[in-house]
């Protein structure tokens, strides 16, 4: 697509950030891995129930598993990011037991972020198969694997790094899809990561993390994609160049859908979203200075919550008597947050985190939807009670989004920067 088609696409505003470290104890060392997680073709889609379990038909481009490991010396942590529709937090746990084992990584330092792509692979849910077609315990045990065979590679590539944070703005690409509150908030911010070789002085991994679903193919799709998060990836790797790896974390994504673009069909939909947003997650990696260690901490919150199905929730599907899970922490230098979900939030609920972060000191907070479990919609008790799609499944009551946001201030209120006497 050429440059000038992206422009008249769309227009990015762009506001870089530049952190300043005060941290001495030791270098950083980082390493990248990835896998192919797509099953056979034939397995079922994971996404829209209007497909209802029918069989796969092709594979347009790859379902990924892409890792970063940063460690500073103290903290060694694992990022992977799946092309999935959602990890589970039984299957996060193999995961971290599979590369735990492999790589000496503690398995609460290993963090399973799922993009949430409604054309990955389906067969690992043992209920709603309308949504993932049927349940194979070989796919499920084939996504975990794969999953932990980015993580075991990546640790496999260590080398000493250098890391720099930022954010910007991808104005237009996204828009509040549910019904109310009517004209709901959307948040265009694009937190960036980017680490460098310390031997070649060129990126060696950028994440970015962006808050839309990956929707743009729709049900009538039934190859397997990334989505435009494969796009926006390959079209950064080709911008930066060299042999950097683009990984997606998605954000809080709940009530967000890609706002419909031109374009001859979906897929041609889909590439021109993901190069507007890998075309500004770039102006970021070329205004930010990347520092040579990074102070990391993290938090750990777990806990059980019992299952609500909203009324009209469709009879017959069995649920556990309660969902042992729970929510995460990471804080760079104090002054760069990242926290969590273990589900899909609403927007309105993401600007009460990150605000929150702001008030306990932090110069930016970013979320983490859809890690370490997949709980599915987590909103506000007004939108719950104003009966949207998302409250329709919604399964653990109208209070859910409070719990999860009030959990997630006190993942930021451990990670809180301690304030120096003046």
């Amino acid at each position: 697509m050429k440059p000038r088609r992206i422009a008249a696409i769309n227009a990015l505003v762009v506001t870089a950030l530049l952190y300043a470290s005060g941290y001495a104890q030791g270098k950083l060392m980082a390493g990248t891995g990835k896998s192919d997680i797509t099953p056979p073709v034939g397995t079922p889609l994971a996404g829209y129930g209007a497909r209802s379990g029918r069989p796969s038909t092709g594979v347009h481009d790859p379902t990924e598993a892409r890792a970063l490991i940063l460690d500073n010396g103290t903290e060694k942590v694992a990022l992977v990011s799946t092309d999935h529709l959602g990890f589970d937090h039984g299957m996060v746990e193999r995961v971290r037991s599979l590369a735990s084992a492999a790589t000496q990584i503690l398995p609460d330092r290993i963090f399973v972020m799922s993009s949430h792509t409604h054309s990955g692979g389906g067969a690992y849910l043992e209920i709603f198969p309308i949504l993932a077609g049927k349940y194979d315990a070989k796919i499920r045990a084939h996504y975990e694997e794969r999953a932990a065979g980015a993580i075991i590679s990546a640790a496999k590539n260590m080398k000493a790094a250098r890391i720099a944070f930022g954010a910007g703005e991808a104005k237009g690409l996204s828009r509040f899809r549910s019904t109310w509150p009517p004209n709901g908030p959307v948040d265009p911010e694009v937190g960036v990561i980017r680490v460098d070789s310390v031997e070649t002085g060129k990126p060696m991994a950028v994440l970015m993390n962006f808050a839309a679903h990956p929707t743009v193919l729709g049900a009538k799709n039934f190859d397997f994609s990334a989505d435009y998060i494969g796009y926006a990836r390959r079209s950064l790797e080709k911008m930066i160049g060299g042999e950097v790896m683009a990984i997606f974390a998605n954000g809080a994504q709940g009530t967000i859908s890609p706002r419909p673009f031109q374009g001859t069909d979906d897929w041609e939909r889909s590439e021109n979203m993901g190069a507007i947003l890998a075309a500004e997650v770039y102006k970021v990696v070329l205004m930010i200075k990347p520092q040579d260690g990074v102070e990391i901490k993290l938090s750990r919150t777990p806990f059980s919550i019992k299952p609500q199905p909203p009324p009209g929730f469709p009879a017959g599907v069995s649920f556990p008597p309660q969902y042992d899970t729970e929510m995460d922490g990471i804080s760079f230098d104090n002054k760069i947050a990242f926290v969590t979900v273990p589900g899909e939030l609403s927007s309105i609920l993401n600007f009460q985190v990150k605000d929150r972060g702001k008030l306990l000191g932090f110069e930016k907070t970013f979320l983490l939807g859809l890690t370490n479990d997949a709980l599915g919609y987590i909103i506000t008790e007004d939108e719950y009670r104003h009966h949207t799609y998302e409250s329709s499944i919604s399964l653990f009551g109208p209070s859910f989004g409070s719990f999860i946001t009030n959990e997630a201030f006190q993942s930021l209120e451990k990670l809180r920067p301690i304030q120096k006497e003046h």
